[in-house]
This record gives C-alpha cells, sequence and structure tokens, in this order.
C-alpha cells in the first residue's frame, strides 16, 4: 500500500486498530527518526461536531500528564480532512483482549488494577477527568500497564455539553457512572465508579451490570445495587469486596480517591503474592452460580460506546 504522510512528517505505514470514529496506525517520525503511533481521526466522515475540538482536547491532557502508566502525546495537528495525535508506540495488548480468554488471576489483577488506579490519580491531581475507564483503554505488556485514551477527558466540574450535545453523555455503557447516564458533569468520583467497574471484570470476568441493550444497562448503573465481588466471585478477600461496593456507590461522595485506592490494591497485591494462602485463592471466574439471577449473560466488550440521551420529563 501507498504510505500515507501527515504534517510533512509522521509517515504510516500499518494500521495497528480501529474504533468509532478513529484508527491507530503505527508510524516513523521522519524529523527524528523515532517511531510512534499515530491516532487518526476523519472530520469528512463525522456527523459529530464536537470532534476536532476532543481530539485536541485529548492530545492536551494527555500530554499535560507525567506518569510512567500514562501514554506519553508526542504531537498533534490537523491535516486537510484528518485530525491527528502522535504518541509513543507502545507493544502489548488492551485488557479486553486479555480478559476475552477470562478474568486474571487475584495477584495479577490486583497489580494491575494498582498501577491503573496510580495513572488515574496522577490525572485527579492535575484535575483531569478520564471519563471512559474501561478495559479496552488499558494496555499491558508484561510488567508494563499503561493507561490511554483520553478522548473525551474533561477538566473536572466542566460541564459535560461543552463537548457533546445537550443533554448527552458518552462513554461505555458496562462501565459508566450514575451521572453520567444522567448527563450530568464528570468528577474524579466518576472515574473512581467506572474504575470499580473494572476491577469488577478484572477479578469476576465480568463488569457488575451487564445486559442486552445499553438503556437496560445504564438503568442498572442509576437504580440497582451493584451485585457483591464476593458474590461474583467467591473467596475474594473480604477488604477487597469492601473496597468494590465503595467504589460502586451510587453517591459520588461515598467512592474513595484514586491514590488511597491504589495504596489498598498494591497492599493487598503484596499479600496475596507473599502468602501461600494467598496463592491458593481462586483466579475470581464469575459463574453462574455467582452471577445475579436477572442479569443476561453477555461478553463485557459487547456493548460499546454509547451516547445516552435523557427523556423529557
Amino acid at each position: 500500500m501507498t504510505k500515507r504522510v501527515l504534517g510533512d512528517r509522521y509517515e504510516l505505514d500499518k494500521r495497528l486498530g480501529r474504533g468509532g470514529h478513529a484508527e491507530v496506525w503505527r508510524g516513523i517520525d521522519r524529523v527524528l527518526a523515532r517511531r510512534v503511533a499515530v491516532k487518526t481521526f476523519s472530520l469528512v466522515d463525522s456527523s459529530d461536531p464536537t470532534l476536532s475540538e476532543r481530539v485536541n482536547r485529548e492530545a492536551i491532557a494527555t500530554a499535560a500528564l507525567e506518569h510512567p502508566d500514562i501514554v506519553t502525546v508526542h504531537d498533534a495537528g490537523i491535516d486537510g480532512d484528518t485530525a491527528y495525535i502522535v504518541m509513543e508506540r507502545l507493544r502489548g495488548r488492551d485488557l479486553a483482549a486479555v480478559l476475552a480468554a477470562g478474568p486474571l488471576s487475584l495477584e495479577e489483577a490486583l497489580r494491575v488494577a494498582s498501577r491503573v488506579a496510580g495513572a488515574l490519580a496522577a490525572a485527579h491531581d492535575a484535575g483531569i477527568v478520564h471519563r471512559d475507564v474501561k478495559p479496552a483503554n488499558i494496555l499491558v505488556d508484561e510488567d508494563r500497564v499503561m493507561v490511554v485514551d483520553f478522548g473525551i477527558a474533561a477538566f473536572e466540574y466542566q460541564p459535560v455539553t461543552t463537548l457533546a450535545a445537550e443533554g448527552t453523555t458518552q462513554g461505555t455503557a458496562e462501565y459508566m457512572a450514575p451521572e453520567q447516564a444522567r448527563a450530568e458533569s464528570a468528577t474524579r468520583s466518576t472515574d473512581m465508579y467506572s474504575f470499580g467497574c473494572l476491577l469488577t471484570a478484572v477479578v469476576a470476568g465480568r463488569p457488575p451490570f451487564t445486559g442486552a441493550r445499553p438503556e437496560a444497562i445504564l438503568h442498572q448503573h442509576v437504580f440497582v445495587e451493584a451485585p457483591r465481588l464476593a458474590r461474583l466471585c467467591p473467596g475474594v478477600p473480604a477488604e477487597l469486596d469492601h473496597l468494590v461496593a465503595a467504589l460502586l456507590a451510587k453517591d459520588p461522595d461515598r467512592r474513595p480517591p484514586a491514590a488511597e485506592v491504589a495504596e489498598v490494591l498494591a497492599d493487598l497485591a503484596a499479600r496475596v503474592r507473599g502468602t501461600a494462602a494467598g496463592a491458593a485463592l481462586p483466579p475470581g471466574r464469575a459463574d453462574a452460580a455467582g452471577a445475579p439471577a436477572d442479569a443476561p449473560t453477555v461478553a463485557p466488550d459487547a456493548v460499546t460506546s454509547v451516547t445516552f440521551v435523557q427523556p423529557t420529563p
């Protein structure tokens, strides 16, 4: 295929993935002779009037963060009808692909989750809310864990309507907080609810709420108490069960902050790794007996990003 060059600098030679409005390409920075990943967005094919603003916001939000578990952004720009973000090229697989084979071992789940929580703590300290914390936005490569895709990130307390049409919100149904489903402003507590859903998925093999339709899942987030992790995965440490319950609180003020969660998970991981009893703990697979009777069984990432519009009262 003919190689494509953006900004007279970034040569794209292989598409690595596609999702929503974006594609991710393998590329070379011709100026610095550096391998990069380039995330591209077609402005002509999109009906989203906020897309170029969101692309710019992702670049600014991510570039402002300096943390070993947050992807590094090198550059951003627009070339004709294509907006693009240039990032460090990462190896490994996204966590959604990893979880397709089943939940992680308890030790690995705690290690990965503690790193993600640490990255969120750094973002929150900078006043940035990710707003789309889910397995597909976590890359795992042996010991490395990287949080990516700040595409709908916002500075804390910024009204959601600045990035989307009034009365709408964006995210992924299985990992959206109740306030997101109600199209309210996102805060760091919003990320922590989504993180609680992610933590459930890596330990139990599924998020707390599933369903055939996005609207049904969002209804559960708003109105139904989340199943306890110990119910989905019998034998998990009581401390972890209580932590997930706190993260999935309907009231944002009751959810623990990311820095505190990272410390708890790192400590739990060390204890599980260092004791024979911890090594014997179950890996955390949800079975039919552990799943709520009214929860349809679908793959955690079967429902993709959704825009939920609040009904008129």
